[in-house]
């Protein structure tokens, strides 16, 4: 099976585009295939990665990209995997790395909260325009924190933590009572 934290959320399957069988991708923000062309494309399917051949990929946007996948070539099965996120090999994108200009790959980092403990693992970015969150998985289900700066206090790249100092009140904002 392959390893999440080895590949980087490129963004999610958008749409089925045209007639010739391509799929929309909506790549995030810090995303750059410019200058590659992957052989593949990883979706997360039942939370584990399928590997999808590209046979083509074009810019539609500088957020949009076209690709066709042979094991994806109707309208109706790519509506199947519509929202689902897509991820690439490091390898087959522009200067990964973990830091502000690249927020996947903050992917799989354990959020520890100076007053709360840990919260859980970064599983993706939800992009809101000039408000990106952490989408983090943990004990309490789904919790959505903003990427501020202000509120990180240490970051560990080589045990993939990040240390936060999160504002009374906001872990609150995500429980469900």
């Amino acid at each position: 099976m392959l390893e999440k934290s080895q590949y980087i959320q490129a963004g999610i399957v958008a749409k089925p585009h045209g007639i010739s069988g391509e799929t929309a991708v909506r790549l995030s923000p810090e995303i750059d295939l410019k200058e590659t062309q992957p052989t593949f494309i990883f979706i997360e399917i039942d939370n584990g990665l399928v590997p999808f051949r590209v046979s083509g990929l074009r810019y539609k946007s500088d957020d949009v990209i076209l690709v066709k996948l042979p094991l994806l070539a109707s309208e109706e099965k790519i509506r199947k995997v519509m929202d689902f996120r897509v991820y690439l090999d490091p390898q087959d994108v522009a200067s990964p790395g973990a830091d502000f200009s690249n927020l996947n790959s903050f992917n799989e980092f354990e959020v520890i909260d100076a007053t709360a403990g840990s919260i859980g693992h970064i599983s993706g970015i939800q992009d809101i325009s000039a408000n990106p969150l952490f989408i983090i998985e943990g004990p309490q289900g789904e919790v959505l924190i903003p990427v501020a700066e202000d509120f990180i206090v240490n970051i560990d790249d080589d045990n993939q933590i990040i240390e936060m100092n999160i504002p009374e009140g906001l872990l609150g904002l995500n429980s469900p009572d």
